[in-house]
């Protein structure tokens, strides 16, 4: 029993402090294997949760390039508080039946973006992944292709 709520503590500590990852929805925290193997593939949608503005290119903080993962759509966490919300994730192609792979700078926003997905909206937690390396880890590597420009409507 102590093992249990040791647990849940520190599952609680984590989504407080906005640990990468640490996720209340109980998605599977992914890497970037697993981003370049599934992004691309039918079926697969793979969500930069980060503003337009770095989305297309604007380097939120030193360290981070703007930019994007080649084949992600831009649906910024804000947007998740528009009244048509649910009708513009639709639009996004992110629908209940798609595996979605969602990421941000460092791993903080798409766990936030996640749980609202899952808690708000619905999503199946087990079709939702965290790419918790996000751009930070993405980056770090000199192979990986970043794009810059705006969404595609």
């Amino acid at each position: 029993m102590k093992t249990l709520f040791a647990c849940l503590g520190t599952l609680a500590a984590g989504i407080l402090l906005g640990v990468p990852g640490a996720s209340a929805a109980g998605v599977e925290a992914v890497d970037q294997d697993y981003v370049k193997a599934h992004a691309g593939r039918t079926g697969v949608v793979l969500a930069d949760v980060r503003s337009p503005e770095v989305y297309g290119g604007l380097s939120p903080r030193a360290g981070i390039p703007g930019g994007h993962i080649p084949g992600a759509i831009n649906f910024p966490l804000a947007d998740l508080d528009r009244p048509d919300a649910s009708e513009a994730l639709a639009r996004a192609g992110l629908t209940r039946d798609a595996e979605i792979i969602v990421y941000c700078n460092t791993g903080r926003q798409s766990a936030r973006f996640i749980d609202r997905l899952v808690g708000s909206f619905g999503f199946d937690p087990s079709r939702v992944k965290n790419y918790t390396g996000s751009m930070t880890d993405w980056s770090r590597n000199p192979e990986n292709p970043i794009e810059t420009g705006t969404a595609k409507p």
